[in-house]
């Protein structure tokens, strides 16, 4: 299940966690629980990305980051995972 979840991540070009438990025919607290043993076992990491915002441009009023959005959380395959996955 682990390497069929490293080889779903791969293919993904935006990583959602919905769309990993779609494809793997599992509940989203399974799929974060193996996203989570991915990233113990060293074969992905996981980047918070967040956007600052200096307050300083008066255009922002449809702006997400100005609105408090939820920061973006980015996976990327270590080089031991593209290993796992003969990449």
């Amino acid at each position: 299940m682990l390497l069929e979840a490293l080889k779903q991540i791969s293919k993904m070009q935006v990583y959602s966690l919905s769309q990993l438990a779609n494809e793997l025919k599992i509940d989203r607290s399974m799929a974060s629980h193996i996203i989570e043993q991915l990233k113990v076992m060293g074969y992905i990491n996981e980047e918070v990305l967040s956007a600052a915002c200096n307050g300083e441009c008066k255009q922002c009023s449809g702006c997400p980051v100005a609105n408090g959005a939820t920061p973006i959380k980015a996976l990327t395959i270590t080089a031991k995972g593209r290993q796992a996955l003969n990449l």
